[in-house]
């Protein structure tokens, strides 16, 4: 929450059981909030701040931040995209990191480019990461501080390298430069009359990105890039003690500039009656309006009393059950809104104002009514509050999450702590520690009444400070309204009477009678994995591993042979329809709605999911809550629904979104790309046609002949449990399912589920308003699937992508990113695939293509894989498998895998990767490429050549 609401202090009369009144006995005198112990914050002379802390989740690793008070509100209009230029400019060569010497030794110890060494820029910040980084040895944790100290006071800022980034961010500013962001450019003058935020998107102007002289970047990054704006973040496995005394040795000596230049922040206006800023655009691909509340920001300096965390809570409950009150709304077919939503948080991108957000997504042309329905639906709330069965649910949901995070406190990831570190020394946002916020929020939030809340929702939405913002499709068919009709929907609906919500609640058993318990007839012991194996008396397997690897966390899944491969062409559209279908699921008495509602305060989830030749299914909780999921696989098995309204309302919310994709050059490509490469319909993107012939009696009969035989199915648990406490849940709900031995089905491979077997170039044109040349290269083949092949395709992609960031993106400049993917599975025809898709400049189409053609050539042939080159990829891979080992989701990943194809990809991830040789590696390209499979599809502009 953003909002400095002035103290009513909600609930001052509750409050005083927990907070001492002040000498007039008037108002309760609020603590300030505490901050996490574990932290340690510091200052330096020179003004720099910096946040220390040993956190051991992953073991052996560390992230590197450094944050800057700096963003593209600081540029002056001939400045447009400067701070966004520096940010690229900080991985072009540094004082003791020239060249591309910081990327590679990175790279070197396992911390690759773009996954784990990034950077962003916002409008009033811009902050580096090096995430993950392997910090067993001292050398490496002393090289990322100067890395970080670098980037802070020695950027080389290199003529040469700055004039090869300018074209590089000509083609980010090209792949962005779409419907959406042309028109949100063309908006914000209207949005913010008066303000500097009108003009400082961050990706800045091409004018100045393709002619700024190389001094102007250099007198910038002195002027902004300085220590009292700067804030080093290092969280990790490493000894705080070390790091702050390393960190006050590299930092200390940076000097600020004399006479620095003040920091600005920026403020914007309030308006009168509400501002209409209404755009199109050919591309824009759907219809979406956002009517936005303007509320006085929190200054920073306020956000140390507890008045600022209750407040954040009390907002949260609002905009969560408003939401589900949306949600209600938008799964009635009658609804003219698609998708509805609330939200809280800066005004669009203003840090120094709030907004309250009411979001739709208008079906057809019903842009007033989606309006006039969302803006109902809110005033509702301000006008007559939440319900206690509503507020009971949300604070439930609320309490159970906070519980499961202090459960998993002891496994809080390295990113999740720094991010919050960054948002306190950037925008002020309290850090008290999972430990403090579960104590003091369990005992707030049970002492904070609905009435307070409502009081609070009840100032949400003011007559005046409003902007709407609506976007359409510049299209026919598709009518703009008006400023004048937009303003007579809002003061028709302001006029209404409208009656308070009615909480129609189910208060049912997932499951009406319990069945009669089944039993284990036989337990054995993997031998690959040490898990317990319980063979059940309808037939199916159960596999269970205790770890402990996260206290709170017990993941789940389920796999049967034989998928939907064999069914036949008349259920094509249901196929091709169904992940819609299987999120709208519902089970036993509860509709998909109403099951989100039971589930409220409760950490449960299943998920189905129904591929060509498997059946899936992946689920998790928190250990109080392992009786939850087993009931609901018992009810997803014996009583799984289809909602007749809901089933409409999302193929309505489908139609509406695709209504105008036809122009997007993002869809039209995946789109015909899927259509090239793949001879059956069903791999094709879902279309209009196909959502009209979609039919939910013939879905549920899928989803319910998929879960028809338990005796199908090994179940997978691992986690935290105790396997004997388990026994018994397992027979209750597992054992007792309709089912039978069966023996394991057969798979026969489709070739036209799969990329089409063949080499060639296939060109499409398309209108597009920024000429992009779309590509997407393919070598595809059959490889028998090893742990080592399997490494070996990863590894293949991994080298690949390495010379095309260094070839296409640094040298030529002919694309913002590119990458390539090696991959090798276990149940595909074909199985084998490196491919690499992005949108890149037209006038370098030949060129990059050559490149990438001549670069797969080059690695059939061991001489040219170079050691270093292998080196860096092999240390990633082990630092990643080592991680694994400690990680639930790849422990059951990898027993799923063994399903499959008996191949452990896991356990001896490490000893596979060391073996590996750049003779392995061209053995494996020359394999894949002497089947002649190599694909290109390019989507270029309508009037190219």
């Amino acid at each position: 929450m953003k909002k400095y609401f002035k103290p009513l202090l909600l609930f001052a009369s509750a409050m005083g059981a927990l907070f001492s009144f002040d000498v007039y006995g008037q108002m309760p005198q609020l603590p300030p909030i505490p901050v996490d112990s574990a932290v340690r914050i510091g200052h330096l002379d020179n003004g720099l701040t910096y946040y220390i802390r040993h956190n051991e989740y992953p073991k052996g690793q560390a992230d590197f931040y450094i944050a800057q008070k700096v963003g593209s509100i600081q540029e002056e209009d001939s400045q447009r995209g400067l701070a966004h230029f520096l940010e690229h400019m900080c991985f072009n060569g540094t004082k003791n990191f020239p060249g591309n010497e910081l990327v590679s030794w990175l790279e070197s110890v396992g911390v690759k480019f773009g996954q784990n060494l990034n950077a962003y820029t916002s409008v009033d910040k811009t902050v580096y990461n090096m995430c993950n980084v392997p910090v067993a040895r001292e050398g490496v944790q002393d090289s990322c501080l100067l890395i970080l100290h670098d980037w802070a006071d020695d950027l080389l800022l290199d003529p040469e390298e700055i004039d090869k980034e300018r074209g590089v961010i000509h083609e980010e500013w090209r792949q962005s430069n779409v419907g959406q962001s042309r028109i949100i450019e063309q908006l914000l003058p209207v949005m913010y009359p008066d303000s500097k935020y009108a003009y400082r998107l961050p990706i800045g102007t091409m004018e100045v990105v393709d002619n700024f002289p190389h001094q102007v970047l250099r007198d910038y990054y002195e002027k902004w890039y300085r220590p009292d704006l700067q804030g080093i973040v290092v969280v990790g496995d490493i000894d705080p003690d070390r790091i702050e005394a390393k960190i006050k040795e590299i930092f200390s000596p940076i000097a600020n500039p004399v006479n620095p230049a003040k920091r600005e922040y920026y403020p914007v206006s309030d308006t009168p009656g509400t501002i209409y800023a209404i755009g199109k655009d050919k591309e824009m691909p759907y219809s979406v309006m956002q009517l936005m509340f303007k509320h006085d920001a929190t200054p920073d300096e306020n956000k140390k009393t507890m008045d600022y965390m209750i407040e954040d809570y009390a907002v949260s409950m609002i905009v969560a059950m408003l939401n589900t009150r949306l949600s209600d709304l938008i799964s009635k077919p009658e609804s003219p809104a698609s998708v509805a939503q609330a939200a809280y948080g800066d005004f669009f991108m203003a840090k120094t104002k709030d907004a309250f957000y009411l979001l739709a997504l208008p079906k057809d042309t019903a842009a007033l009514e989606a309006l006039a329905t969302v803006y109902r639906e809110g005033l509702r709330a301000v006008r007559s509050g939440f319900t206690a069965t509503e507020y009971d649910r949300a604070r439930s949901e609320f309490l159970s999450q906070l519980e499961k995070r202090y459960t998993n406190r002891a496994t809080q990831t390295n990113t999740s702590l720094v991010n919050s570190y960054v948002a306190n020394f950037t925008d002020g946002e309290p850090i008290p520690g999972i430990e403090n916020a579960y104590t003091i929020m369990s005992q707030l939030a049970n002492q904070i009444p609905v009435e307070a809340i409502n009081m609070m929702a009840s100032q949400l939405m003011p007559a005046d400070n409003r902007v709407l913002l609506a976007m359409f499709p510049d299209k026919d068919g598709v009518v703009v309204p008006t400023e004048q009709q937009f303003a007579e929907v809002l003061a028709a609906v302001d006029a209404e009477n409208i009656e308070g919500y009615v909480d129609n609640v189910i208060n049912e058993p997932l499951i009406a009678q319990l069945p009669a318990p089944g039993k284990i007839v036989s337990t054995d012991i993997d031998k690959v994995y040490g898990a317990t194996v319980w063979t059940l008396s309808n037939g199916a397997r159960v596999v269970a591993r205790a770890t402990d690897f996260k206290a709170g966390e017990i993941l789940f899944a389920a796999r049967a042979m034989g998928g939907t491969s064999t069914l036949p062409d008349s259920l094509d559209n249901e196929l091709r329809y169904m992940d819609v279908t299987l999120s709208q699921l519902g089970m036993g008495p509860y509709d998909n709605a109403g099951l989100g509602k039971f589930l409220a305060g409760k950490q449960a989830s299943i998920e189905l999911e129904l591929g060509s030749y498997v059946r899936d299914i992946s689920g998790s909780a928190v250990p109080k809550d392992l009786g939850v999921l087993m009931e609901m696989i018992y009810a997803l098995f014996t009583d799984a629904t289809l909602s007749a309204d809901e089933f409409e309302a999302g193929k309505n919310m489908v139609r509406s979104m695709l209504h105008n994709q036809e122009a997007d050059p993002k869809y039209q490509f995946t789109k015909q790309l899927y259509e090239h490469l793949y001879a059956s319909p069903r791999r094709h993107l879902t279309d209009i046609a196909v959502i009209d012939g979609v039919d939910r009696s013939r879905s549920l009969a899928i989803v319910k002949d998929a879960l028809s035989n338990a005796g199908e199915y090994t179940f997978y648990f691992v986690g935290s449990f105790d396997v004997d406490s388990l026994k018994p849940l397992v027979e209750q709900y597992i054992a007792s399912l309709p089912g039978k031995a069966t023996e394991v089905k057969q798979v026969a491979l489709d070739p036209a589920l799969g990329v089409t077997k063949g080499a060639g170039t296939e060109i499409v044109k398309q209108v597009m308003e920024t000429p992009t040349t779309y590509a997407a290269v393919l070598l595809t083949g059959n490889v028998p699937f090893t742990a080592k092949e399997q490494k070996l395709a990863s590894i293949a992609g991994q080298i690949l992508s390495a010379r095309l960031i260094k070839l296409v993106r640094e040298d030529l400049g002919a694309v913002y990113s590119i990458w390539a993917n090696g991959n090798l599975g276990r149940l595909t025809e074909p199985n084998a695939s490196l491919q690499s898709m992005f949108p890149m400049k037209p006038e370098m189409r030949d060129r990059v293509l050559e490149i990438i053609a001549s670069q797969i050539d080059d690695m059939t042939d061991p001489a040219n894989i170079t050691a270093e080159e292998l080196a860096k990829v092999k240390e990633f891979m082990l630092k990643n498998a080592e991680e694994s080992l400690k990680k639930n989701d790849a422990l059951i990943g990898a027993m799923l895998g063994y399903q499959l194809v008996p191949a452990d990809t896991y356990l001896d991830a490490a000893e596979t990767i060391n073996a590996i040789t750049a003779a392995d590696v061209a053995g494996y390209m020359k394999t894949l490429s002497d089947q002649n499979n190599y694909r290109v599809f390019l989507m270029e502009p309508e009037d190219s050549k």
